[in-house]
């Protein structure tokens, strides 16, 4: 019964607070991390539990499957572990190029 109540107010909780902090109780006591992305602005999900914007601090007493995503972005998937206090992501861009193709231009009206 108390654990149902505990679900619930947690649920509640992370609904209507910003999305800066997750609690996850358990036996060892949790500990916080903070999750930094290069770009900032990423979505950071903790399986299960809910999301949050790069930089956000996590806080979890179990390892607990995270993904990071940003649009153009390539998607990063790895297991938190408890007990890091911070986690920098260096998030790789989708289809990064230097080139430029010139065949797929338009033509600029006026141009020879």
């Amino acid at each position: 019964m108390i654990r149902a109540g505990l679900i619930a107010l947690t649920a509640a909780a992370l609904l209507t607070a910003g999305c800066k902090t997750f609690d996850f109780v358990g036996s060892k006591g949790p500990t916080i991390t903070t999750v930094s992305t290069t770009p900032p602005g990423a979505l950071v999900t903790v399986e299960g539990f809910g999301e949050c914007l790069s930089p956000c601090t996590i806080e979890l007493d179990a390892p607990r499957n995270i993904t990071v995503a940003k649009a153009g972005y390539n998607p990063q998937r790895f297991v938190l572990e408890p007990g890091k206090k911070k986690v920098d992501i260096m998030l790789e861009l989708s289809a990064p190029t230097t080139d430029v193709d010139a065949d797929t231009l338009p033509d600029l009206p006026g141009a020879p």
